[in-house]
């Protein structure tokens, strides 16, 4: 899978338009702002590497799938105080198969209202 397919690569090194919520250079996975929220919050938990989709990656790398889970639950926790909205609670979910229209693995959190 080519690069050029996801845009999150280029977010992260800054070429391309994006807001990074938050980001773990050390365990490389970031939380990006999506484009088209479907929630008061809905930010994307992505991995700094590109190359698979998210059922891919919990296939055929599941701990680091797993890591990615954490981040996204613990980092989103960690950011209520900055987001109220989050403090009822949220939904972190993936899209597996035709569904993940963009070809990189990612965790969608998304705000309850």
């Amino acid at each position: 899978m080519s690069e050029e397919l996801s845009p999150f690569p280029s977010i992260l090194s800054g070429e391309q338009p994006g807001t990074i919520v938050a980001r773990d250079d050390d365990k490389k996975f970031a939380l990006i702002e999506c484009i088209e929220p479907e929630a008061a919050v809905h930010w994307l938990a992505v991995p700094y590497e590109y190359g698979y989709k998210t059922e891919e990656m919990e296939r055929k790398h599941q701990q680091r799938f797993l890591e990615l889970v954490d981040f996204a639950i613990s980092q989103t926790k960690a950011l209520t105080d900055e987001y109220p909205v989050l403090k009822t609670g949220f939904s972190v979910k993936f899209h597996v198969g035709s569904y993940e229209t963009v070809p990189h693995a990612k965790l969608h959190i998304l705000s309850t209202e």
